[in-house]
Parts: structure tokens; sequence; C-alpha cells
């Protein structure tokens, strides 16, 4: 057999285990659930089950990214608003510009990047100095788990469409 036709059957070969490789090979796993039981939750932390369950059903919901900016950027939850203590960020600015989404909203889910990040903590903590203005969300909670409880339960995307402020 000449050169050529040892090319061709090469080439042929790698194209037939690409697209074996491509059309068999297993699903990427995914991340393990993060564990929460809303009886041993602090009265500041929510499950996402219970805010998939009760909350999201109850009113409007907001969702509040307490992340850098670049983070939430990257791979916060579509229609989330960001709001964080960190990175340099002048809270107070970012309240002012997140106030028309509060104030739309009954209720509102803060998360940051796990469940140890006590961020989230920290932004409920601030938001709750304003739950006696009427108008602005009347309940806040910190997400138990943060962002690795969105991304277990398959609510986040490789890019984040925020449009709003």
């Amino acid at each position: 057999m000449n050169t050529f036709g040892q090319a061709v059957i090469i080439g042929a070969m790698s194209v037939a285990a690409a697209v074996g490789q491509w059309k068999y090979a297993p699903e990427p796993a995914k991340p393990a659930p993060v564990a929460c039981d809303p009886a041993l939750m602090p009265p500041d932390e929510i499950c996402l089950a219970t805010v998939q369950e009760t909350w999201a059903k109850d009113g409007v919901l907001l969702w509040i990214d307490a992340r850098s900016e670049g983070e939430w950027k990257a791979d916060g939850l579509p229609g989330s608003i960001h709001l964080t203590t960190v990175g340099g960020e002048n809270f107070d600015d970012l309240l002012e510009k997140a106030m028309p989404r509060l104030m739309e909203s009954k209720r509102a889910v803060v998360y940051c990047g796990s469940t140890s990040c006590g961020i989230s903590k920290e932004v409920v903590s601030r938001l709750k100095q304003y739950d006696m203005v009427p108008g602005v969300i009347s309940e806040v909670k910190a997400l138990h788990g943060g962002h690795e409880a969105l991304k277990s339960a398959g609510l986040l995307h490789p890019t984040n469409p925020n449009s709003k402020p």
C-alpha cells in the first residue's frame, strides 16, 4: 500500500474514533447537592429548596450576589443584582443603584461563594437596617451553600445576562 492510502486509512480511523468519543462519552459529573436542613438553619439563612418551593411562589423574589463584581458578571444567577461589602466596593453606592429593584421585591435571597462564606450574612445584616422603610423588601435571608448550592442545582449558566443594575 502506498503512503497516500495509509494516510487515508489513518484519517478515516481518526474521524471514526473522534465521532465515537463525541457520541458516546459520559456526561460530566454534576456537583453534589449542598446538604441543607431547614430545622438547623440560623434565622437569617434559608435552604434553596425552601426558596424554590415557597418563596418563589409567594411573590416577587430578588436574588442578590454578594461576591465580587467580576464573579457576578462571569457566572451570577441570571436576573440577580450585585450588592457586596468586599473588593473595595462602596456598599452605599451599590445600594443606591439597587434600590429600584429592592423596592419592587417582597423578598430577597443573598448568596456568596460557598457554605462557609460570610459575606452574604453581612449583606443581609446591612439590608435588615432598611426593613422598616416602606416599600423596601420585607424579608431577606442568606442562601445556605451560596453559589455552590445554585451550581449543584443547575441554575447557573456560563455567562450572566444581567442587564438590570
